[in-house]
């Protein structure tokens, strides 16, 4: 994966879902990060075992002071969630973006996905963006969507 010191603001970074991981440990154990999962997919146990075995003790320390935590548990919420908050320094990462509009009303997915593109190139603005998502059955037009108005940053794809 590419450095996270090289990345610019003002850009939205897509990551496969294989990457997510090592993105999560690397944010934690240097500037910390909000994430915002959507899916069912960030292994919390693995992270915190990992974050462990790299700096041990000091592990409960990063997990209450430089990694948030917030859960969307649908489309609507995403989007309040992403309109509520306030860009700072700390970087960003939606976990499987797409995996809330998979259950939305087909009349409402356009209008909640562009409201949340509007939110994340609001909040790209002022800090890192990151976004996953993984390939689900009749989301590819919005995966081919995501995949025009982010860079992708690894190799897995």
């Amino acid at each position: 994966m590419q450095r996270l010191t090289g990345l610019e603001r003002g850009q939205l970074y897509r990551v496969s879902h294989p990457s997510v991981f090592g993105l999560v440990i690397e944010l934690a154990l240097t500037t910390g990060a909000k994430l915002l999962v959507c899916g069912n997919r960030l292994p919390f146990y693995e992270i915190t075992y990992e974050l462990a075995r790299r700096v041990g003790q000091q592990y409960d320390t990063i997990l209450k002071e430089r990694l948030f935590f917030s859960r969307a548990e649908t489309c609507i919420q995403l989007v309040d969630f992403l309109s509520e908050m306030h860009a700072d320094a700390l970087p960003m990462l939606v976990t499987d973006i797409l995996a809330r509009f998979k259950d939305e009303d087909d009349g409402q997915v356009d209008e909640l996905f562009f409201a949340c593109q509007v939110e994340l190139q609001r909040l790209s603005k002022e800090t890192l963006v990151f976004l996953s998502t993984k390939t689900s059955p009749g989301l590819e037009r919005l995966e081919h969507v995501l995949a025009r108005i982010t860079h992708q940053l690894d190799d897995n794809r």
